[in-house]
């Protein structure tokens, strides 16, 4: 049967959930589409960390980017939940980076100078202790109390509950394909129907983006990322806010888990969890100093992030084809990104420009139609 929508949003995790949510709120025709159920890939193996100052590695785009998302996630969490009528785990439970040696302190500090505009506090010596469990060897920390957590299963529950009331049609369990006549990208081709698209199709598959355009002739340098990442049950809570050591964390949730990650593996489109990864989580659980002796294995997991050629998300039209627009390639920060890549998805449809300069994620700095 031919479906007609002013929007195809391809893709069900976080951001392409948010994304057809947020069009149904401008009273658009929307679908929603996806191979499987929705949040059952990256975003539903995502820890839920809402930090810019861990995960920015170096002031620029990404780290304005990640900046301004983080701004926005109170009243995005607001909003989905009023229209979903369901919690979605999102607390502001703060964010400490921990430094070790001399060489790590001084790492810290250079990262403090240009985060400290954003609110992040500098804490020596007993002040940081105060705020690590009984083992943690710290010389300094930064703290970021305005940083925590979502839980990505919930809010991806919330917000594809929330585009359904907003009218957002939705076909899950539906492999798509992409349709093109001429130059312009006019629909989806599912098993049991097609979509057609006045306005355009949003490609939002996360990792499996440049396989759905590949099917078309086009080249989209995204590629899958594994993640390995344990949850433990805990005798008694040791933990209030999330800690970082370099790249990897500690994260406290609200049922009393800890959740411990993560693994990064180059393996294409495996998604199994491995006896390697489980040894370098082992390792990590080593290196963090966390009480071993008090923690529960509950399960281990992986997931599939999309990372690019240059780390930096795709946001924007693509290139020569018009009716196509990519938002993927977030990486580790699928979750942090989510609110501000469906405001942005927003921008491009009512023609408003963005708040933020979307220059440096322009798909162009990598499309190209064979």
């Amino acid at each position: 049967m031919p479906h007609r929508y002013d929007w195809i949003v391809v893709g069900a995790g976080i951001i392409g959930s948010l994304t057809a949510w947020r069009l149904g709120q401008g009273r658009a025709r929307v679908a929603l589409v996806d191979a499987g159920p929705p949040g059952q890939k990256a975003s539903g193996a995502a820890a839920g960390i809402l930090s810019p100052s861990a995960e920015a590695l170096e002031p620029g785009p990404l780290a304005d980017l990640a900046r301004a998302s983080l701004l926005r996630y109170p009243d995005t969490v607001a909003a989905v939940v009023d229209d979903a009528v369901m919690d979605v785990g999102y607390e502001r439970t703060g964010v400490v980076q921990s430094a070790w040696t001399d060489d790590e302190v001084a790492a810290l500090r250079a990262r403090w100078d240009w985060q400290r505009d954003w609110g992040v506090r500098w804490l020596d010596g007993a002040e940081a202790e105060r705020l690590m469990p009984e083992r943690w060897p710290v010389q300094a920390a930064l703290l970021a109390e305005d940083e925590g957590q979502v839980h990505p299963p919930q809010l991806v529950a919330a917000a594809v509950r929330a585009g359904a009331r907003r009218g957002v049609g939705q076909f899950f369990g539906q492999p798509a394909r992409l349709l093109v006549e001429g130059t312009r990208a006019v629909g989806v081709s599912l098993p049991d129907a097609t979509l057609w698209a006045e306005g355009g199709v949003i490609v939002a598959a996360g990792a499996w983006s440049g396989l759905l355009l590949q099917e078309v002739g086009l080249q989209l340098p995204v590629v899958p990322i594994r993640g390995q990442i344990a949850s433990f049950t805990v005798d008694a809570p040791w933990l209030q806010r999330i800690l970082f050591h370099g790249h990897t964390y500690a994260v406290p949730k609200r049922d009393g888990r800890v959740v411990i990650g993560a693994t990064e593996d180059a393996v294409g489109f495996d998604d199994r969890v491995t006896a390697a990864g489980l040894a370098r989580l082992g390792r990590i659980l080593e290196s963090l100093h966390v009480p071993l002796e008090a923690l529960h294995l509950e399960r281990i997991w992986a997931g599939l992030r999309p990372r690019s050629a240059d780390g930096l998300p795709l946001l924007g039209p693509w290139p020569g084809l018009d009716g196509l627009y990519v938002a993927t390639g977030h990486f580790r920060n699928g979750v942090l990104l989510a609110p501000i890549t469906a405001e942005v998805v927003t921008d491009w449809v009512l023609g408003r420009k963005s708040a933020v300069d979307l220059a440096p994620f322009d798909p162009g700095r990598f499309a190209k139609l064979r």
